[in-house]
């Protein structure tokens, strides 16, 4: 189950994976002074790690002494000219320094004509998610988002703050011939009195929708998603008592005195003209001009998402905190899409076994990873652009997915059911592109002609309707 304390604290962690080995160094430098050398391993992805800096400090009589150097891209690190004497040894990295986490130091002893050699690691991920949570059981295929919250106008901790957070877990009924279903879980966390917060038990590679409450004000969504190798996803939150609300068609729009700007590149640094730029919750939005640059205006303050998509590219999805009455830079670098050359798999069990027992039954139409790869979307809902019976109505910052057979009952056109991994979308209306395409794996599509075709548990109207089956 999550864990809901509102308590966070310094953690230090002492781990048998930090290695001490004193040696006798083949560089003994000369009879006043000494050497400690070795390699920094990083224990979660299972290699060197690069850009760590280590630390000796002196004990006793050399308690003045304090030098430093930094692993190169072998994990490597030499720190010289040491004087003669004691030292504890230390490293600090990106990913402990976000999680608040500190390892104990080693000690190394300096004699006469003598080097130490004293190799260091991250703790595996597991002990990591351990000392985040402060010991408290972590169940499979779960992990942790841990944050600090902070105010958009003073910079200063948000204490009492409500964390709301919405995910879907998936579960395997090994009873039922493996069948997956999906199940939408939500839960919430309160800041400390520093700002911080964590979230214990939430499902491993699946999106997490994140808001802000406090003070009788929400803030925007964001979306993150905890890594399946590290277990942990740090998303700190910036939040803003100003701003404007406005209701429109059911849906919250945040607007203020903010600015963002920025310039969207490939890859290869090339500028991209003509990329959508939108930021969600707001009415924001625009494209790039030649020089790949955009500018939104009107933006509130506080930690928003910002979503930029080009054709030819994967879609990025990005946190930005913003200020009021600040313009922001960030640029955005777009992932070029690639179609793989054919292969040849054998002996494979189907991810999604319902997708092809329907398929097999002959009803509706079906279209599967191979298919979709071959489209180059850059938001889900270009899909359904190309599947018959439907066409895609953009309203009010959704995409609806609507028929295309029946006639118009909602904004003007026929709105479809969408089930995604077996469980039906109660949104009103449903907005296809809340599913990263990266993550879309098979559709099914139930025209309105086919609708009393489709599967009875899938609930789908009049309207027909749409089965999206993602990667997890």
């Amino acid at each position: 189950m999550p864990t809901t304390s509102v308590s966070y604290r310094l953690c230090t962690v002492t781990v048998a994976v930090l290695a001490l080995c004193v040696t006798r160094s083949a560089h003994a430098q000369s009879e006043s002074s000494g050497r400690i050398e070795g390699i920094v391993f990083d224990s979660v992805h299972a290699r060197p790690l690069a850009g760590a800096r280590v630390v000796a400090v002196g004990t006793a009589a050399q308690s003045e002494v304090h030098r430093e150097a930094t692993s190169d891209s072998a994990g490597r690190y030499q720190i010289d000219s040491l004087p003669l004497g004691r030292y504890v040894v230390g490293f600090e990295s990106p990913l402990l320094d976000s999680l608040e986490v500190t390892l104990s130091p080693r000690e190394a002893n300096l004699a006469s004509g003598q080097g130490a050699t004293l190799n260091l690691a991250l703790p595996s991920a597991a002990k990591l998610r351990s000392a985040v949570c402060l010991g408290a059981p972590i169940p499979p295929q779960t992990g942790v988002i841990i944050g600090h919250v902070v105010s958009a106008e003073t910079e200063s901790p948000v204490a009492g703050a409500v964390i709301a957070m919405v995910w879907r877990d998936i579960n395997v009924d090994r009873a039922k011939r493996l069948r997956v279903t999906t199940s939408e879980r939500s839960d919430s966390v309160i800041t400390d009195k520093d700002g911080w917060y964590r979230m214990c038990g939430v499902a491993t590679g699946a999106w997490v929708s994140m808001q802000v409450r406090h003070a009788n004000r929400k803030s925007g969504v964001v979306r993150t998603r905890v890594d399946d190798t590290l277990g942990i996803a740090v998303q700190h939150l910036s939040y803003s008592t100003s701003g404007d609300t406005t209701a429109e068609g059911g849906t919250t729009l945040l607007s203020g005195t903010a600015t963002l700007t920025g310039v969207v590149r490939g890859v290869a640094g090339t500028p991209l003209s003509s990329a959508e730029v939108r930021v969600r919750g707001t009415r924001a939005e625009g494209r790039s001009d030649e020089a790949g640059a955009f500018t939104l205006r009107g933006l509130p303050a506080g930690t928003l998402q910002l979503e930029v998509r080009h054709i030819g590219y994967a879609a990025a999805e990005i946190p930005v905190s913003l200020h009021p009455g600040v313009t922001t830079t960030h640029d955005v670098v777009l992932r070029r899409i690639v179609n793989l050359d054919s292969m040849v798999i054998v002996a494979t069990r189907p991810k999604y076994p319902d997708f092809y027992a329907h398929k097999g039954a002959g009803f509706g139409r079906f279209y599967g990873p191979e298919v979709l790869a071959q489209q180059r979307a850059t938001r889900t809902s270009d899909f359904f652009e190309r599947i018959p019976g439907f066409r895609v109505e953009q309203s009010r910052g959704k995409a609806l997915v609507v028929s295309s057979q029946g006639p118009g009952n909602f904004y003007g056109g026929c709105t479809a059911t969408v089930v995604i991994d077996g469980m039906r979308v109660l949104d009103t209306p449903p907005s296809v592109n809340d599913v990263h395409p990266m993550d879309v794996a098979a559709i099914e599509s139930y025209p309105a002609s086919m609708a009393d075709q489709a599967p009875p548990e899938y609930h789908i109207g009049g309207c027909g309707g749409v089965v999206i089956w993602t990667r997890r």
